[in-house]
This record gives structure tokens, sequence and C-alpha cells, in this order.
């Protein structure tokens, strides 16, 4: 027979076997959750990494199509990449100071909770591995705790059909029109004139304020390149003897790729010539007219289609990269399909 104490006891040894059995679970789950806390966070700390590094990319991407790669002391990348992953045609490593505010300087309009993600460390171009590729882009980036990320993809290039002289006027056209005028649409920049040669950016004619030519062509100074500027005709419809306007281009120094369905007069007066810069770096090309009013050294290439004009003459030190489709400014390079890496 049971006593009254013998089942208090049984009572308490269940209790007491259930408190120490639910502890066991409670410090399970405590461990599971410490552990999936600290997976999350390895997870979250190798994702950042990973979006730093494809920043990087992206950052090279629009260095490449804006006008080349400025590396520390404005030297600019080579317009082809021919090394390899152990001796790179460009490198920029963090540890480096110059190099250190190239990959995570932060400057106007950048974004800064990416920055804060963690660091760019690294950051390699060479050549590529595809037949079709332009240079393969390497990004190295580390989390703010130390967790790195590195990935790897090869860019192509837009092909651009090559200007095999310094000089060609009353020539059939060799750039098309309609295809500049689209890439200046997604990557450069787009302008529609007027009848007295105002400029308005995207064709925004009734609320665009209008420029000169002077504001949209003129480089403050080497280095300052103003990519693909398209000027269209004035009624936005391929180029023919009565929708091109005039434009007069007086800036001292002019720096980019420069389509203009327009007769042009070149006026770059005699500052132009005060340091030794050319009036113009790059391509100029017209679809009308070019008149050389004052003398002009262009370095690069020039295509009047409407004929060259003029008393003044005009110098132009040719680019034999344009010979090959090679044009500063242009390429407009694009990540190729199926040689994403990462690691």
């Amino acid at each position: 027979m049971k006593t009254r104490n013998t089942e208090s006891g049984g009572v308490l040894l269940g209790a007491m076997l259930l408190g120490l059995l639910m502890a066991m679970l409670g410090g399970v789950a405590m461990n599971l959750a410490a552990t999936e806390t600290t997976a999350s966070a390895r997870h979250l700390e190798e994702k950042s990494g990973l979006w730093l590094a494809e920043s990087g990319v992206e950052q090279v991407v629009a260095w490449l199509t804006h006008g080349g790669l400025p590396l520390p002391g404005g030297a600019p990348a080579p317009d082809h990449f021919t090394g390899g992953a152990d001796h790179p045609d460009v490198e920029l490593d963090a540890a480096r100071p110059d190099d250190d505010r190239a990959l995570n300087g932060i400057g106007a309009g950048e974004d800064r909770a990416l920055a804060d993600l963690g660091r760019i460390m690294r950051m390699r171009l060479y050549g590529p591995g595809l037949p079709d590729g332009f240079c393969t882009v390497e990004v190295t980036a580390e989390s703010r705790s130390g967790v790195r990320r590195t990935v790897a993809v090869e860019l192509g290039a837009l092909r651009i059909p090559p200007v095999p002289s310094a000089v060609q006027a009353s020539l059939p056209r060799p750039w098309e029109y309609r295809k500049f005028k689209d890439l200046a649409m997604r990557f450069g920049t787009y302008y529609v004139p007027d009848r007295e040669g105002r400029l308005y950016r995207d064709g925004n004619m009734d609320s665009a304020p209008a420029q000169t030519p002077a504001e949209v062509f003129g480089s403050q100074a080497v280095g300052h390149h103003r990519g693909l500027v398209f000027i269209d005709t004035v009624d936005q419809a391929p180029p023919s003897a009565d929708n091109l306007t005039t434009l007069v281009l007086d800036s001292p120094y002019m720096e980019g790729v420069f389509y203009v369905n327009a007769h042009v007069v070149l006026r770059p007066g005699e500052a132009s010539h005060a340091d030794g810069r050319p009036a113009v770096q790059g391509v100029l090309h017209a679809a009308g007219s070019l008149h050389v009013e004052q003398p002009a050294r262009l370095s690069g290439a020039v295509v009047a289609e409407g004929g060259l004009t003029g008393a003044d003459l005009l110098d132009v030190r040719y680019d034999h990269d344009l010979a090959r489709g090679l044009v500063r400014g242009l390429p407009v390079v694009f990540p190729l399909r199926g040689s994403w890496r990462e690691w």
C-alpha cells in the first residue's frame, strides 16, 4: 500500500526529470539558435563581400564606357588587354594609398550605404579567354568582419566600324546614324539643336534650358572626356540637305567622340596652342561640312561628309587604334554570357 509521502516523492521526481529534460531541450534549442545566428551572420557577411565585388565590376564597366580607367597618377588604361591573371595589364591594390582612394573613395553622388558594407581590396584587368572578349575583370572585396569574396567576369566590347584615315571628306558614312544615336541615348549624351545652334539635352526643347556648343563640347583639362556626344538633326531624322543647322565650336580644348549632324565651323582660337594641346582630342564626325576658320590641331581623326573647307590649316595627328575600331570613350562594354565566376 502506497503512502502519501511515497506518492508525493514520485510526483516530485517526475517533475524534476521533466524539468531536466526541458532544460536539456532548451539548451539544445539555444545552441541551435546560436549556430543559426552565426551561420546567418556569416551568410550576410559573404553577401556583403559579394555585393561590394559586384559593385567593383560595375565601376570598371562605367570607367571603360566613359573614357577609360583613370589609374593612379592619371595614366590611361590600355585600349586592349593581353596580360594574364599572374601579370595583369592593370592592377589596383588597396594596400597602396593612391589605389585605395581609387577603389574606395566616396565622392558626391556615390552610394555611402554600399561603402559601409566593407572595402574593395583589389581590382585586376587582364586579357580575355573567350574569342569575343575585350578584357577580364577580377575584383576582390572584404566585408567589415573580414570575409572576402572575389568575382571575375569577361567583358565584350561593342564593335565600332574603323576610321581608316586621319581625314575623311565627301565619303560615304563610315558610322551609321541610327546606331550611334541609339548608343548615345543609352550610354552617352544626346542633344537636339535648333536652327540658331542652341542645344537641348535629350531633346527636351520645351522644358530644358538651351546650352551653347561651348558648354556641351568644351573640356576643362586633359582627361575631362565627354564620352560619346551625339548632336541630332533639327527634325531628329537622318541627315539630309534640309535638316542640318550650323554649330560654331570655339572651345580651346575638346576631348571626346563627337558625332555632329550639322555643319561645323571650327574656331578654337590661339588658346588651344598655348600649352601644346590639340584643339580636339578624339573623333570629330560632321554629317555636313567642316569649315576651319582658325588654325587647329586635332589628335585622332576627323570625318566631314559634306566636305572640308576653309583657308586655315587643320593639322590632324592620326590615332592608329581607330583603324582597328578602338575608340576611347567607346567601347561600350558588357559582360559576356557564361563568363561570370565567384569564389
